[in-house]
């Protein structure tokens, strides 16, 4: 009877710990509001999030502009957190008409990054992308379209949003904050199997970044 009511116990404590479903499960938005309805900004859960980070960050983002603005925060904390990993997975695709080699495609995309993208002096990522969106075959090619963020495989964003300060600032954008360890760890599982497989490849950025 007492191993049951230390059980019991434990059952109840755990259930305690856990945030309700209306904490675990938040929307974010971007865009004017009506009413009395009240919403977290994208812009804003986007910079707490990368602020609480201490072990990992995920980011997929399909278009990244004004990079330097969005990102900075990352950076910073990269530079806090010496042992903080962070990949991010970007859309590398050809312009129209393009018929470049995957290969030059790919360095001018890396070159735009480093230049123009990424915080200048502060640490860097690992990026990855989806070589299967430099098909010169359009019933072949492929976007990585998917746009969230994962910190330390314990809270996801996951939005409509680009990382670009229009979609941050201005557009109109729904996502949703999901304080899930165990949904995190699996979005972030699905990035992490696809990279490990080959599928995503990595971004020749060398050490050009930070």
């Amino acid at each position: 009877m007492r191993n049951a009511a230390v059980v019991a116990e434990a059952i109840v404590m755990a259930r305690a710990a856990r945030p309700a479903a209306d904490d675990a499960v938040e929307l974010v938005w971007t865009g004017p509001e009506a009413g009395e309805t009240a919403n977290r900004d994208t812009a804003v859960v986007v910079r707490e999030l990368f602020s609480q980070a201490t072990e990992s960050v995920l980011v997929a983002g399909f278009a990244v502009y004004q990079g330097r603005t969005v990102f900075r925060g990352l950076a910073e904390r990269m530079a806090a957190y010496p042992s903080l990993r962070v990949r991010l997975y970007l859309d590398v695709h050809r312009g129209r008409m393009d018929t470049s080699l995957d290969s030059e495609v790919v360095a001018r995309f890396a070159r735009k990054f480093i230049e123009q993208d990424w915080p200048v002096g502060l640490p860097g990522p690992e990026v990855y992308y989806d070589p299967r969106s430099l098909s010169l075959h359009p019933a072949a090619r492929a976007s990585l379209h998917a746009k969230c963020v994962v910190v330390d495989r314990r809270v996801a964003l996951v939005t409509s949003a680009n990382f670009t300060e229009a979609a941050q600032e201005r557009n109109i954008e729904a996502g949703v904050v999901v304080r899930s360890p165990r949904f995190a760890g699996r979005l972030a599982d699905h990035f992490e199997s696809l990279t490990d497989a080959g599928l995503l490849q990595p971004l020749p950025t060398g050490n050009s970044l930070g």
